[in-house]
Order: C-alpha cells, then structure tokens, then sequence
C-alpha cells in the first residue's frame, strides 16, 4: 500500500498542533508551582507598595521643609523687610504648599508674634499664652524645631527656625499645617492600594485616613511597639496586624522620616485582599499566556500564507524595479529633446535679432545648468517646478516679448507637494510649440492650484504645421511617471478654444 504524502499547508497543521500540545502541558506543568510563586510574591507586593506610600509621604513633608527654608532664606537676605514684604512671602508660600495653614513671625526674646493666616486678615498677638509660644521658647541655635499643639478644637503641627538677619537681629520664621489641612491635601493625593499613617517623635498622629484620630496618640499595641522601635533605631519594621482602620488583617511596615530635623515614623498597611487580588492578577496573566499560545497556533497557519505573500511580493518587486528603468529612460530622453528645441530658437533669432540671440544664450546656460542638475530627479516640489518654469518662460519672452504671457495663482499651503520634474516646463513648452503665436494672436498661458490638482490653460490656436506626435511624447512620460507613484493620472481637455491640463499634486516627501 502506498504511503500517503502530505502536503506542506498539512505538514504545518501537524507542527502547529504538537507544539500547541506541548505549550499548553507546559502550563499545566508550571501552574503547579504558582502557589508557591505567590507565597514569595506576596512579600515584594506589600514592600512595592509600602513604599510607594512612603515615598509619597516623603515627598510630601520635604516639600513643608522647603517651604520654611525660603522663609528662613528671605529673612536671612533682608534688613528690617515692611509688613508688606512679609505678607507677599506669607502668601506666596502658602500657595508653594497647599496644607499650610498660617506663616508667622516674631523677634528673638520679642513679646509679639505676627501672623499671616490663610484667606484672613493678619494678626499681632501676644507671645505669653499662644500655642506658638513652647517653640519660640525651644530655638536656640539655628535649629528647626516642630511640635504638635493645639489652636483652640484644631490640632496643629507647627515648625519654626530662628534666624540672624544682615544687621545681626535674630527672628523666629514658623509655619502652621492644621492637621485637617494636612488629611484633606493627603486624601487627594494619587496613591496605590493602601493607607498610610504618620506619627510625630511622640507618638502623636498626624495623618491618618480617619480625620478623628488625628492628634491622638498612637492606641494600637502592635503598633505602638512598631512605633518606638522604629524611632529609636531609625530602621524600619514589619509586622502583622488586625486593622484598627478597616478592621481586617493587614501587612504594615513601618518607616523613619526625618521631618523638622527629627525622626517621625510613617506606617503603611496593606490589607491582605489587596495581596490576594495581586495574585489574582499574577493567575490572570498565566491564563492569558494560554491565551497567547492558541494564537501562536493560528499564526503557523498564517505562516504558510505569508511565503506565498512573500513569492508574490518578489515578483512584484522585479516588476517594479523593471518599470523604474523604463521610467529613468524616459526621464534621460529630457536633455536633448530640451536643448534641441531651445537650439532652433536660438538659431531663429541668430537671423533676426543678434542683440537678443546673445542674451538668449546666457539664459539658456543657466537654465540647461538647471536640466543637468536635476536630471536625477524623478519628483520635484510645485514650488521648484514653477521656478524652472519662469525661466524658462524668461527664454521664450526674449524670443516673442509681448506675444506670450505666463500668470499664475498657487496656494501657499501646496508649494511643498510634488509633481514630475519638468512636468509643467514640457507644457508650456508644448503651448508655445504647438500654438501659433502672431501679434493679432498672442499666447495666454495660465497656471494655478485647484483642490489637490495643479491646472495649466492656454488659449487654442494649433498651427497648420505641428508635430503632434512630440506633443503625445512629453504626455506619456508625464503619464509614465504617474503611473509609477499614483493610481490618479493626469487628464486633458480641449474645448472653446482652450487647452486645459489637470495634473494631480503628490504629498509632501516624509
């Protein structure tokens, strides 16, 4: 019994299925192994995302610093700067920090503290009694000092620097963040999956997603014993813990943040759900990768396709590069026919008028000069085009004066599109050779833009004696080119005694 052959497109439905088999055992194999990925990736999920909040928190908080060092910097620079001066800086720094609250002011052993409140009117008050005061009191040197206090029902967390102006004053800049302020600015904040909490060197939270525990101390255990750890060795910790928050069990990590040149604690929790749908997502994409490989099937089918596509292309190509040399010889064939017409031209005003010959032929070799330069080149720009042609008009008004007249209208926005080199110069040429052109009969030549087409008219009057036959020559290499680039061509009408040529503008070269 003979052997049955297959044939190539069935040979590939063969591969194409092993090799499914193979991936999707391969799979199965390795979703074996998933729940012991997840155990491992269970643990660089909650430190990715901690830290992202820390980070957060960081940048947040470094950035109520710098607020307080341009205070400090301006009052450094200054002597004696006018309640004025102070106002701008208290306003302008308010709006580089959103969570301030009030910027305020107050001389070294002074009783006054003047204040800039944000949206209200500033204040003087006396220093004895103001919550400010424990601050004022507390910097010596030229450190920052910071603390959580009241101001009234509001919590406040305040910082103050002193500072010695050019003329050797000593001043207190200090900058008040209402806790409230600081949990609205932090809640609008974009942030992953999580929460974040922030207690001062005491204890005390400053932020936290429920606005009424700000201000307290911190109450969890397990936390609080994070807390001091934390502090006192600056290096940050991990524990397992139930949700004060959310009551739910949660991965938190806590973090030292250096704020107000002290050490300040940030806690991040993550809840285990968050964790679990991570997984979730890691399981998602292996299912996805078991998608991808169904497809890799469909694709060896399509592989089959593309070598036939491939084939056909070849042969595409070869025909291609065969019409391209068709076309370069065409374009060759411009040089002499242009120089011989422009010789019998010359050759006439030789007998008629020697003075224009000779300006006649310092044209004509700057415009050859032109021709040899772009005798390479396939597609020119409208606007090139145009410029050859009104030199080459430049030739034919010594040779007719006021017998021909060239006009022309172009849209700006087209001067960068193309047409075929010499395209429109072999039209106007062909008007002025195939016209006759009399004092009682002069030639109108007209060129201009219309929508995505170039048009050239001129008014009709054949000569008993023309050569229609280099009249059909310059149009079919015109047509030629076209043919090559575009599906459009050029299209031609004569009618009322006018010839009209419409040639469709290429884009711009990318």
């Amino acid at each position: 019994m003979a052997r049955q052959r297959h044939t190539p497109k069935g040979r590939l439905l063969i591969t194409g299925t092993v090799l499914l088999i193979l991936l999707v055992a391969g799979i199965l194999i390795a979703g074996r192994t998933i729940n012991g990925v997840a155990v491992q990736m269970s643990g660089r999920i909650v430190r990715h995302i901690s830290e992202y909040h820390y980070r957060l928190l960081q940048v947040e908080f470094e950035r109520s610093e710098g607020v307080l060092d341009a205070s400090v910097q301006f009052m450094r620079e200054r002597t004696a700067p006018t309640d004025a001066e102070l106002h701008v800086l208290a306003a302008t720094l308010m709006r580089m920090d959103p969570k301030a609250g009030c910027v305020w002011f107050a001389e070294a052993g002074g009783r006054t503290i003047r204040s800039y409140p944000r949206g209200k009117t500033p204040r003087t008050t006396e220093a004895a009694g103001d919550f400010r005061q424990r601050l004022i009191a507390a910097t010596d040197g030229d450190s920052v000092r910071s603390h959580v206090t009241g101001s009234g029902r509001i919590q406040v967390w305040s910082m103050a620097c002193p500072v010695t102006d050019r003329t050797g004053h000593r001043h207190i800049c200090g900058i008040d963040f209402p806790l409230p302020e600081i949990y609205t600015c932090m809640t609008q904040s974009p942030a992953s999956s999580g929460y974040a909490t922030l207690f001062d060197p005491e204890g005390v939270i400053v932020y936290h997603p429920d606005s009424l525990k700000l201000g307290r101390p911190a109450s969890d255990s397990t936390g609080l014993a994070a807390f001091r750890k934390v502090a006192a060795t600056g290096q940050s910790v991990t524990v397992h813990a139930i949700s004060d928050y959310l009551n739910i069990d949660e991965e938190r990590i806590y973090y030292p943040i250096q704020l107000g040149g002290r050490r300040w604690v940030a806690g991040i929790g993550i809840p285990r759900l968050v964790i679990e749908q991570e997984i979730d997502d890691f399981h998602f994409y292996t299912v996805f990768a078991a998608v991808i490989s169904m497809l890799f099937f469909a694709v060896l089918l399509v592989l089959a396709q593309r070598r036939w596509r491939r084939e056909y292309d070849l042969r595409r190509h070869s025909e291609r590069e065969s019409a391209q040399l068709h076309l370069q010889q065409l374009l060759e064939q411009i040089d002499p026919h242009f120089l011989f017409n422009s010789l019998n031209s010359l050759y006439a005003l030789i007998r008629c008028n020697p003075d224009q010959a000779r300006e006649f032929t310092l044209t004509l070799s700057r415009v050859y000069r032109r021709v040899l330069e772009r005798r390479k080149q396939i597609l020119s720009t409208l606007a090139e085009e145009i410029d050859f042609t009104w030199q080459y008009y430049t030739l034919q008004k010594i040779r007719f004066d006021d017998r021909i007249e060239l006009t022309s209208a172009i849209d700006p926005a087209l001067r960068n599109w193309r047409i075929p080199s010499m395209s429109l110069q072999t039209l106007v040429e062909n008007a002025v050779k195939h016209n006759s052109i009399t004092g009682g009969n002069p030639l109108h030549i007209r060129i201009r833009t219309e929508g995505e087409s170039f048009l050239i008219e001129n008014n009709y009057t054949p000569r008993s004696d023309g050569d229609k036959e280099s009249l059909g020559m310059g149009l079919e290499r015109i047509r030629s080119v076209y043919r090559f680039y575009t599906e459009e061509n050029i299209s031609i009408s004569v009618g009322a005694g006018t010839f009209r040529c419409r040639l469709p503008l290429l884009p711009p070269e990318k």
